[in-house]
């Protein structure tokens, strides 16, 4: 992707976009992840003539690559810095995703009542196939058909395929996002909120397997450079426990393929325990379990690359985020995910890199932070269950024994 591919326009908070950054003045990071909140940030002379468009609450940017658009946010803080060698200063904006939305919107168990302290159902229970779910729960409660209060000004429903298995879901408060990831990490869908004319879409993909096609290598000549890391799974067998309480528990037992081919070849059997006590729906709790190792139950392999910027098969048109590619590291081919991009634009030229399987593998930082985001959803959902009347104290020590 060259530099002239990238158009970075600015908007206001109505959405409209305002005008154009020149290739010239950009100096712009852009990281984004699949299925989550992606960031930017942009630093530009004070006196530039979207500066002060953009210092104001609401606005933001659209920025599109060759093939489509790659990012579109809101800013969501700006810092001006000067010296005496830059007497006029410059402003670092930075900014997320728009599928912040997804971050920031709970599921509620009655969406159509936009009353907190009347919710009538203990959970809002939906089943259909994954892609419909997962329209079916952001158009309930920020989408068009939510109450006025919490409908998301600008945000429309794109296409729904109904593609993926028919799952089954209760929720009670947890954010939309958190939902999705679990409805889309067994259907393999990838999800985000961007931005389209003047609306915010919702839009769902089926995840592409360009193995065949995108074929990554450093001695081939299509990859500039690359580091990879290999590492056990997360889990191999799941326990899932829903309603009841101790020898009368129902518990369910969980395993796949990949798990237990994972558990052959490092020689360990990992069991992880999921408290799902608010169903005794055994599908539903299998599907718990199912979701679980479709995210940690196989070798876990992590890469870095930077594609060569003359490659044949150009990133953000011909593979992107989400699509499966086959690298080759040591001689071996490997099957990931592409889970990250990593952009930046600047006075030194044009940089694109990305990231497959699980980033983590080679941020500690961000290992330590994955793990706290699901700690923190195991709290909030055990915190959520305990206020339909169940016992805190034995919730508690399920979490300590998850640990």
């Amino acid at each position: 992707m060259k530099l002239t591919d990238l158009t970075v326009e600015v908007r206001d908070r109505t959405l409209t976009r305002v005008g154009l950054i020149r290739p010239e003045d950009l100096s712009l990071d852009v990281e984004d992840v699949f299925n989550n909140v992606g960031t930017f940030k942009l630093t530009l002379p004070s006196e530039h003539p979207l500066a002060d468009t953009l210092r104001l609450p609401g606005s933001g940017l659209v920025i599109t690559g060759p093939g489509d658009v790659l990012m579109s946010g809101p800013v969501t803080s700006s810092e001006y810095a000067a010296s005496p060698e830059d007497r006029f200063g410059s402003i670092v904006f930075e900014g997320v995703s728009d599928s912040v939305i997804l971050l920031d919107m709970l599921a509620w168990p009655e969406p159509s009542n936009p009353d907190v302290t009347t919710q009538k159902t203990g959970h809002d229970e939906r089943s259909g196939p994954a892609e419909s779910l997962m329209h079916a729960y952001v158009n309930a409660n920020c989408g068009p058909a939510a109450p006025a209060a919490r409908r998301r000004a600008g945000l429309v429903m794109g296409p729904n395929g109904a593609r993926g298995p028919v799952v089954s879901k209760s929720a009670r408060f947890p954010t939309l996002g958190e939902l999705l990831t679990g409805i889309a990490t067994v259907a393999d869908l990838a999800f985000r909120i961007v931005q389209r004319g003047k609306q915010l879409v919702f839009e769902t993909t089926q995840v592409a397997d360009r193995t065949r096609e995108v074929r990554l290598d450093v001695l081939a000549g299509t990859l500039a450079g690359q580091r990879v890391a290999v590492s056990t799974p997360g889990a191999t067998r799941v326990i899932v426990a829903g309603q009841g309480e101790q020898a009368d528990r129902t518990f369910v037992p969980v395993d796949s393929a990949a798990s237990v081919e994972a558990e052959g070849d490092w020689g360990r059997r990992i069991e992880r325990f999921v408290d799902q006590r608010n169903t005794d729906d055994k599908a539903e709790l299998k599907q718990a379990g199912d979701e679980l190792l479709a995210d940690e139950g196989f070798t876990r392999t992590a890469v870095q690359a930077v594609p060569v910027a003359d490659s044949a098969m150009e990133f953000g048109k011909d593979w992107g985020l989400g699509d499966r590619v086959c690298v080759i590291a040591g001689g071996q081919e490997l099957t990931a995910p592409v889970t990250g991009l990593v952009l930046k634009a600047g006075d030194q030229g044009f940089q694109v890199g990305a990231l497959f399987g699980d980033p983590t593998g080679f941020n500690p930082r961000a290992a330590s932070t994955r793990q706290a985001q699901s700690t923190e959803r195991r709290v909030s959902a055990l915190e959520r269950t305990a206020e339909g009347g169940a016992d805190p104290a034995g919730q508690l020590l399920s979490l300590m024994g998850v640990f």
